[in-house]
């Protein structure tokens, strides 16, 4: 007899083979699914490291796999390929040879957590991928790398490596549903297709197409179907679901409409009037948002000693102040302190100062329940010192003046109408502020929301000139370009007004409450010899600045006195709904009745969402699976020893054993029954004798669903409480038409 001839590669090889097409495809679903998240974070440096994480757990799945006979030994090596590829990332100096971990190495990590969680809950939308953020995104890759893996090609249920991908793919619409982006569900849904083509039987290849439409859809209605968000009533002051972030990349609208009023800070001050607190100051303007050109932290920068303004002359009359903040459950990066800090004692943590703006910033502490000292500098230059330095603008400056290409020209054209002849830079800025504050313009939050034109960008500027309604961030956004195109160095500052005092017990002076609605932005233009200077074209919000009076009268106008500084025309506001409104001073002790009680934290939370939608898509499969199961019995109880055969089948299919159609009962039960004890093997008989009695003889012994119950139980016990709830989580025998048929156990 001739010697038939073999084609193709060995069983061995084609799985290895497959093993690592598996996982090149899971790599692709896993970056294209993780993109999405682009939506609400900042540059790409991000996903390049997440895609190398992920590239070495699943590649080291893959090779530990091509050495070894047991599948479960990929996952066991992507799970140590991540313990080793996180440390040497994020801790390589607390570890041995930098990737194998320590007690100091697990010190280390958590401190990133808190890091990342912190900035999470922190920053605005676009976030900034910082350390602790990244830190966060590689272990969550690296966790649903492992899952994946685990379920195509250690448990060969591919279909269940949607559900990772599917909850990657709407974090962005869960956290806000504007951002979404078609483009990354399309190539995740290609790529989860190839995974179901490849790793499928050719008859069920057609019902691959189907199951990936079926998690588009999914990852498409989700973000509807979930109920809304509600926010979390707090009655406490403490812990951390109470916090509430602050970011100061101008994304004021939001926090100004966030409701009811959080405590944010208290303090006390020699500074007679209240301060203004800042947090940092923004002076890059892209044209897209204001902010800042610099947010690192400076090694070196003491707290303890902050030097000296940026431009303040020696004949500028400064007076000192002494501030004591107590920061509440707000979390931020930036430090609320008065303008000019010279020094700040009693931080926990590593803080550091930024020499042009003189902000306060941290990378691994936060703002939170910290108690601080400032000792701090306010300057009152006098008119004529403002007036002094005409138009001169010091070199180093250019940088504030630099305006985007797409600032609408109208934004300019305006500035010179405003200015008309003003002759100095100062008297340009008291005509932009006197512009903004008379009766043509008018408070609201609503306004730019409901016209389309909310934002700091440049495109706003010119449907909020027209408008002429906003809210801070507009007035300081348009004063700050306004001032550039005039040639005057500007920038933006986001900080808190001064708040509301009330006095202390016992003749203990004011204490200032700050709540959420003291947010607020106004622009800062630089003065030749004297620095930076404050100045408020919001209507209806925070303090007008008052400058000392001139030296002298002149003669040349009898009608003027400059002796005393000509008055800023201010309106009132007309009355808002908006709860963010606050007096335009700050009101005396005798008036007011009270402290502002400590509102409930109005941070809405959406990692719980997420949590929910991965916890429905893992239990839908044993839902759908436990109503077949049901009916089956139900079918059984009636007399039907078909259905009773066909849920044993599935029970078998589900916990990885040997269960093709093809073969008969008696091969079957002859299949199963090591995988018996007694019981169940007499069960199996039964449940047998009535099934071939049903399908060849007119009177036929119905069997018994105690039976039914018998055996699978029987089955479970024997295979293990682990695979049993892995059969129970991934059910097979929902997709038995295409997936690879199990010829033994599950190893």
């Amino acid at each position: 007899m001739p010697e038939r001839r073999t084609t193709g590669s060995p069983p061995a090889q084609r799985t290895i083979g497959l093993d690592w097409i598996t996982s090149g495809l899971l790599l692709v679903a896993v970056g294209a699914s993780t993109a999405a998240l682009g939506s609400i974070l900042t540059d790409v440096q991000w996903w390049l490291v997440g895609m190398l994480v992920a590239t070495v757990v699943l590649g080291t799945a893959a090779a530990v796999r091509s050495f070894t006979r047991r599948r479960i030994w990929g996952s066991v090596g992507a799970v140590l390929a991540t313990i080793g590829t996180v440390t040497l990332f994020f801790a390589p100096g607390s570890a041995i040879l930098g990737f194998i971990p320590t007690f100091d190495t697990i010190g280390a990590l958590h401190e990133l957590e808190v890091a990342g969680a912190e900035s999470i809950a922190n920053q605005s939308l676009p976030a900034d991928a910082d350390q602790g953020i990244v830190y966060l995104l590689c272990l969550g890759v690296a966790a649903i790398c492992i899952v994946l893996d685990l379920v195509a090609v250690t448990l060969r249920v591919p279909a269940f490596a949607g559900i990772p991908l599917v909850v990657l793919l709407v974090v962005p619409s869960i956290v806000d549903p504007t951002l979404e982006d078609g483009l990354y569900f399309a190539l995740t849904a290609a790529a989860f297709i190839a995974l179901l083509l490849v790793r499928s039987r050719p008859a069920g290849r057609g019902a691959a197409l189907g199951i990936g439409t079926a998690a588009v859809l999914i990852a498409l209605i989700i973000p509807s179907a979930l109920p809304p968000v509600t926010l979390p009533e707090n009655t406490g002051s403490g812990g951390p679901a109470a916090a509430t972030g602050l970011n100061p990349i101008i994304t004021l609208g939001d926090d100004l409409r966030r409701g009811d009023p959080a405590l944010a800070l208290t303090y006390t001050t020699t500074q007679e009037g209240g301060l203004y607190l800042r947090l940092t100051a923004l002076d890059d303007f892209t044209g897209a948002s204001w902010k800042p050109s610099s947010a690192e932290v400076i090694p070196g920068n003491d707290v303890a000693l902050i030097g000296a303004a940026p431009g303040l002359g020696d004949a500028v009359t400064r007076t000192t102040a002494t501030t004591e903040v107590t920061v509440a459950n707000v979390l931020s990066r930036w430090l609320p302190a008065p303008y000019a800090p010279t020094s700040i004692t009693g931080l926990d943590g590593s803080w550091s100062w930024e020499p042009d703006a003189l902000a306060v910033r941290t990378d691994s502490s936060n703002a939170r329940n910290q108690d601080y000292e400032v000792q701090s500098v306010t300057i009152t230059p006098s008119v004529d010192q403002l007036q002094a330095a005409g138009t001169t603008v010091d070199p180093g400056l250019e940088r504030y003046l630099e305006i985007p290409d797409d600032l609408p020209p109208v934004v300019a054209q305006t500035a010179l109408e405003v200015v008309g002849g003003a002759a100095t830079n100062y008297d340009k800025a008291i005509a932009l502020q006197s512009y903004f504050l008379s009766d043509q313009f008018t408070y609201s939050e609503d306004a730019p929301v409901e016209n389309g034109y909310d934002g700091s960008g440049a495109s706003v500027l010119a449907a909020f000139l027209e408008a002429k309604s906003g809210y801070c961030v507009h007035f300081s956004s348009a004063m700050a370009s306004m001032a550039r195109t005039l040639g005057i160095p500007a920038r933006v500052a986001v900080g808190f007004t001064p708040g509301e005092p009330s006095t202390l017990p016992d003749g203990g002076g004011l204490e200032y409450r700050v709540s959420t609605h003291n947010l607020h932005a106004w622009p800062e233009l630089y003065v030749t010899g004297i620095g930076w200077v404050r100045f408020e074209p919001t209507p209806g919000r925070g303090i007008v600045p008052a400058f000392a009076p001139l030296a002298v009268d002149d003669p040349a106008t009898p009608d003027v006195d400059e002796s005393v500084p000509t008055p800023v025309a201010t309106s009132t506001p007309a009355p808002s709904t908006a709860p963010s409104a606050v007096p335009t001073d700050v009101p005396t002790p005798s008036a007011t009745a009270g402290a502002l009680p400590d509102a409930p934290s109005r941070t809405i939370s959406w990692w719980w969402a997420v949590v929910a939608a991965l916890a429905a898509l893992l239990l839908a499969p044993a839902v759908v699976r436990g109503i077949r199961r049901s009916r089956r019995i139900a079918a059984a109880s009636g007399g039907s020893a078909a259905a009773a055969w066909d849920e044993l089948r599935d029970t078998a299919d589900d916990l990885g054993l040997a269960t093709s159609v093809t073969r008969t009962p008696r091969q079957l039960a002859l299949d199963l029954a090591p995988h018996l004890d007694d019981r169940g093997a007499a069960a199996l008989t039964r449940l047998r004798i009535a099934l071939e009695t049903e399908a060849f003889h007119d009177r036929s012994a119905a069997p018994a669903a105690r039976d039914v119950a018998a055996v699978t139980w029987s089955l479970r016990r024997k295979a293990g409480p682990m695979r049993s709830a892995v059969a129970f989580l991934l059910p097979r025998s929902l997709f038995a038409g295409w997936l690879p048929e199990p010829s033994r156990p599950v190893e």
